[in-house]
């Protein structure tokens, strides 16, 4: 009798151990020793040796190059190379500041560098599509199962247009909750716990009310710590063009730049909203009030006031923040992650799913030499196969960046929050480069809060947009998108800041004029009837 053994027979799966010849041999061997003639495929096994080496480039955002980022490069590719198929491949990491990763992204295509896979978080996925950008999946996805099993079909409908899939969605919970953060010293001093928690945690709750609480708060707090106590100003948080961090706006989507999606079925634009008018007026008054910080229209860093600095001497005395749990889970967190104790008070609105995947994710450009092998990373980073590679990019190396306390947690040396910063010597982003159902967890986050997430992903009471797998079409508006968002940014710091006082309404009034004349209701229209052709209206 002939047995063949195949290739991966003494792998242990597809994670090899680079002894693939060795292996063949003691198979042959035990073979023979039992009667059994053998066949070792080594041919094969001698032809992945001798592959021609490949370099692919990634290039995604998080906190940028750190120390260790090439020390943990050097160790992700020696661990690359046991996988099967990798053997030959090796990886080179591209990782800028993520409000610097469009920019790195289109420096490299102008220049003609080569460029294999391209995360799309904060790049506009709309444009993308339509400019080309990255090749269509559909047909590579049939080749790796595992890798298409991995994802509920409405997952991967958000990195979908037209019915191609364009990116492997970087798996996270699928929605976030909104919190009101603000020191528990300040609120049970000078303010009403309970009745912060109504207000906030009614999603009726209108911009008036809303302000009205926070505006008595102010003044207490002021009376009793002093003048250089301010609120954020409430227009900035009906500014917010990325949804995640939506503030105290009802859930919406964004189809493009600052035009959203509303729960009514209309076109608009996060600045020019009845709320956001009237946010800007509220703030406009802060401002002449002395609620507001008098020179934020200059600030560009705001870490010395905000969050774990709330309790500086100058500061912003509540922040909003997204994430999952009740408030007690929240405020325990917040008051590890800030050093004091706070409140997390949860906003009413139920978890909303937008029309486009938030943490983004990664695609193969459309000039890439090699589509398997870098579809073959894909597979790796957010399939159980991989979960090795994936966490040394989440976390660095054992024994220099974090300590093992069983197979699914770890403490991290560097820093104890869910996540690093730039400061640490290595820190990566487990939402944009994979899975997070294979992130092991440290000292800074839970398997409940984990668990919950996923939870929050199957809920009947999450809202799933009516518009997932929808991407609006820019091609004829290109223009008219330029000049619209030139005009946001002359205009917007200084209306959702309040920094023009009584001339909110005149300055205000100007940029809607300006809007018009850069063309913004021929943008609404061209949105407006595309949204209703995907609804079938």
């Amino acid at each position: 009798m002939k047995v063949k053994i195949h290739k991966n027979f003494f792998k242990g799966g597809k994670n090899m151990n680079g002894k693939k010849l060795f292996a063949a041999s003691l198979a042959a061997t035990m073979a023979f020793a039992m009667g059994i003639t053998a066949t070792v495929d080594t041919q094969t096994l001698a032809a992945e040796d001798t592959k021609e080496p490949v370099t692919l480039e990634w290039y995604y955002g998080g906190v940028g190059v750190q120390r260790d980022t090439e020390l943990v490069e050097e160790a992700f590719n020696e661990l690359l190379h046991t996988y099967e198929g990798m053997e030959h491949v090796t990886v080179h990491l591209n990782i800028s500041g993520s409000s610097d990763h469009a920019n790195s992204v289109a420096l490299a295509q102008g220049a003609g560098q080569q460029i294999d896979i391209i995360q799309t978080y904060k790049l506009d996925f709309a444009s993308e599509v339509n400019n080309g950008t990255f090749i269509a999946l559909n047909d590579l996805l049939e080749e790796y199962p595992d890798l298409k099993n991995e994802f509920e079909d409405w997952i991967w409908d958000l990195g979908s247009v037209d019915g191609n899939i364009y990116i492997v969605p970087s798996y996270q919970r699928a929605a976030n909750l909104m919190y009101f953060i603000a020191p528990k010293e300040y609120v049970d001093k000078y303010g009403d716990a309970e009745e912060f928690r109504q207000v906030i945690g009614d999603p009726n709750s209108t911009v008036e009310d809303y302000a009205a609480l926070l505006e008595e708060w102010i003044e207490n707090v002021q009376a009793g710590e002093g003048t250089n106590k301010y609120l954020w100003p409430i227009g900035n948080y009906y500014a917010m063009t990325n949804d995640t961090y939506r503030g105290f706006m009802d859930p919406f989507d964004i189809l493009t730049g600052s035009f959203i999606f509303t729960e009514e079925d209309l076109v608009g634009n996060i600045y020019t909203s009845e709320d956001a008018k009237k946010a800007y007026e509220i703030s406009a008054d802060w401002y002449e009030k002395g609620y507001v910080l008098p020179d934020i229209v200059s600030i560009t860093d705001f870490s010395s006031y905000e969050k774990k600095s709330m309790m500086n001497e100058t500061s912003f005395i509540y922040y909003l923040a997204n994430g999952i749990g009740d408030e007690q889970m929240m405020s325990e967190k917040y008051t590890t992650q800030y050093g004091f104790d706070v409140y997390a008070f949860p906003f009413g609105d139920a978890a909303h799913v937008t029309n486009v995947w938030g943490a983004g994710g990664n695609g193969i450009y459309v000039k890439s030499e090699h589509p398997e092998e870098a579809m073959r990373l894909l597979e790796l980073l957010n399939t159980e196969e991989g979960e090795a590679l994936y966490n040394m990019l989440c976390y660095g190396i054992e024994g220099t960046h974090y300590t093992k306390v069983d197979d699914t947690h770890i403490i991290t040396l560097d820093y104890d929050s869910e996540e690093g910063s730039s400061s640490a010597s290595f820190a990566g982003k487990k939402w944009l480069v994979g899975n997070t159902r294979y992130a092991w967890i440290n000292q800074g986050g839970s398997d409940e809060i984990k668990e919950l997430g996923e939870e929050l992903n199957t809920s009947e009471d999450t809202q799933i947009s009516k518009l997932v797998g929808f991407i609006a079409d820019t091609s004829n508006i290109e223009t008219q998108l330029a000049q619209v968002a030139t005009v946001v940014k002359e205009y917007s710091n200084t209306l959702k800041y309040g920094a023009m006082g009584s001339d909110w309404e005149e300055t205000y009034n100007d940029f809607v004029d300006a809007l018009e004349v850069a063309g913004y209701s021929e943008i609404v229209t061209e949105l407006q009837s595309q949204v209703d052709a995907f609804l079938g209206k």
